[in-house]
């Protein structure tokens, strides 16, 4: 079992969470997150717990538990890659810098599957300007909420807001209306995969981009499960220089 561990103080270093966690239950693992560009704690950490048993007995006990000064969030989460989490900080940290790579421009039609809080929908509504509009389609009403809320702060009257059923992979847009696709850290949660890549083939256009962070897949495997479907084929992948972890940017083309 895979445990999410914040609110950690910049001086908690790994040992400090081994021996409070070792107090409840025996440790597999424990990692905390860093800056992959100046190495400094993101203030979180991954915990692996060898049992299910054990795990919800450490959130029953630990969450809310202070350490070092700082009272911690312990709750579960799901197993991640190698490097992953860094790499999703890194994203987050450089999303509007990764969307103009990705192929994002002024006046572009854009849907953000998946868009969480909308750390990709705000930067692309800012990308694509007052000529250009963004799809934000969710699946939980609270954060879909967030994203209404940081666009009413910043002013941003470009995104359209939708609260979406994965279960049915329909987005109700027209044949071939947009011109990049976003999907971060979602993949995995999709039950049927193949119904919402032929559903965002429909709408993409001809010549669009579909970029993929496959959080939790890894960027082999999705490769390797994309070709299988024979939608999308490869047209770059994205990252920080130097950096290897076991899911990056991919980004894709009709193929």
């Amino acid at each position: 079992m895979q445990l999410y561990v914040g609110g950690l103080s910049n001086d908690t270093k790994e040992e400090n969470i081994v021996e409070l966690f070792s107090s409840i239950c025996p440790v597999q693992l424990v990692t905390i997150i860093r800056d992959i560009e100046s190495g400094k704690s993101r203030g979180f950490a991954i915990v692996k717990i060898l049992s299910e048993e054990d795990g919800g007995e450490a959130i029953r006990q630990l969450n809310g538990v202070a350490l070092r000064g700082t009272n911690l969030v312990v709750r579960k989460m799901p197993e991640t890659l190698p490097g992953e989490m860094e790499f999703r900080e890194w994203l987050t940290d450089h999303a509007a810098e990764v969307l103009t790579k990705v192929g994002i421009r002024k006046a572009q039609i854009i849907l953000d599957y998946g868009c969480g809080s909308g750390n990709f929908t705000i930067p692309s509504a800012r990308i694509v300007g007052k000529q250009g509009k963004v799809y934000a389609f969710e699946a939980r009403p609270d954060l879909l909420e967030r994203v209404k809320e940081r666009a009413r702060k910043e002013g941003l009257t470009n995104i359209e807001t939708t609260l979406s059923d994965r279960s049915k992979p329909n987005t109700n847009l027209q044949d071939e209306s947009v011109d990049v696709i976003v999907v971060y850290d979602v993949m995995h949660e999709i039950g049927d995969r193949r119904g919402l890549l032929q559903e965002l083939s429909r709408v993409l256009k001809r010549d669009g981009i579909l970029s993929v962070f496959p959080m939790h897949m890894g960027t082999e495997n999705f490769i390797d499960v994309m070709r299988g479907y024979g939608l999308f084929c490869l047209r770059n992948r994205y990252g920080p220089p130097g950096f290897k972890a076991a899911s990056e940017v991919l980004n894709f083309n009709k193929c």
